[in-house]
């Protein structure tokens, strides 16, 4: 029987951790998420997007990782399962 593995839900590279902290720093706000979401389809597909946000909704993934929160809406999460933010 093949070995099946649980796909993981969404990963933050110790690299961007690195990048958002100093980005963070920059706007000398620690209360920053990181909020990625998607748009769009159309002819081009799907758009990807980052920003800083202090607000999020409690219908939100949080993903915490070295002091740094990622936020992903609901509509977006799905597509982005198993992917890794560098």
């Amino acid at each position: 029987m093949p070995d099946l593995q649980t796909p993981k839900t969404l990963e933050l590279t110790d690299q961007a951790v690195s990048k958002v902290k100093s980005l963070m720093a920059e706007e000398g706000n620690s209360e920053l998420k990181l909020r990625l979401y998607i748009t769009g389809g159309g002819c081009s597909g799907f758009q990807y997007g980052f920003s800083f946000d202090e607000e999020f909704d409690e219908e939100d993934t949080q993903i915490e990782k070295d002091g740094v929160t990622l936020v992903v809406d609901p509509m977006s999460f799905p597509y982005l399962i198993g992917g890794i933010v560098d």
